[in-house]
């Protein structure tokens, strides 16, 4: 057993949710692609997450840029996105990626935070495959068809793309983006064995 001390121990630590965010994504992208049962709860985790992240992302960045962020932070993303790029002079074209898939990830962010009942009908057409699979196969809301491992390491790969190239073009280093530090001092309190009374 390792020998313990009492000590003090001030910490500090800055928390960069775009960094915790963006980790967790990626280790929710990892965990997909082996495909266990029960995965496409990991992809709509990463649904979920990506938005989050992108969401602390603009925030971030926002309230670096504008001294006002705080009165405007209840806007939506879009409108973030679109005063943060004005301010930096950054073209945004949602007609290509990667801000395309912003598109998409976030009409599946609101259908999943706002969710309400749906009845889903399928129109019957000819398919193959074994009965088990034929059994299996559903109608599926937009957001679950976007629950795939392709569309989650496409909204990693856009989403992190999209935060580099407005991080960069705000002037700021891109090694402080993901910077996920602590920093912390220790003193040891004497120990009071051997002392006489």
């Amino acid at each position: 057993m390792a020998n313990c001390t009492k000590s003090i121990v001030p910490r500090e630590r800055e928390v960069n949710m775009f960094a915790e965010l963006s980790h967790g994504h990626f280790v929710l992208c990892e965990n997909l692609r082996e495909q266990r049962s029960g995965h496409q709860y990991e992809s709509m985790s990463c649904l979920i997450v990506a938005a989050f992240k992108f969401e602390a992302f603009l925030n971030d960045i926002g309230s670096r840029l504008l001294p006002y962020w705080d009165e405007i932070d209840r806007i939506s993303h879009r409108n973030k996105l679109a005063v943060i790029a004005k301010q930096i002079d950054f073209p945004v074209d949602y007609s290509k990626r990667p801000f395309q898939t912003l598109i998409a990830l976030f009409d599946a962010r609101n259908e999943l935070a706002h969710a309400r009942p749906q009845s889903l009908v399928q129109t019957a057409k000819e398919e193959s495959g074994t009965p088990e699979e034929l059994r299996r196969r559903k109608p599926l809301t937009k957001w679950e068809s976007l629950c795939t491992l392709s569309f989650a390491e496409q909204a990693y790969t856009d989403t992190e793309q999209i935060a580099d190239k407005l991080w960069v073009a705000a002037g700021y280093n891109i090694n402080e983006l993901r910077s996920r530090g602590m920093s912390y001092s220790m003193s040891s309190i004497p120990s009071s064995r051997g002392k006489q009374a």
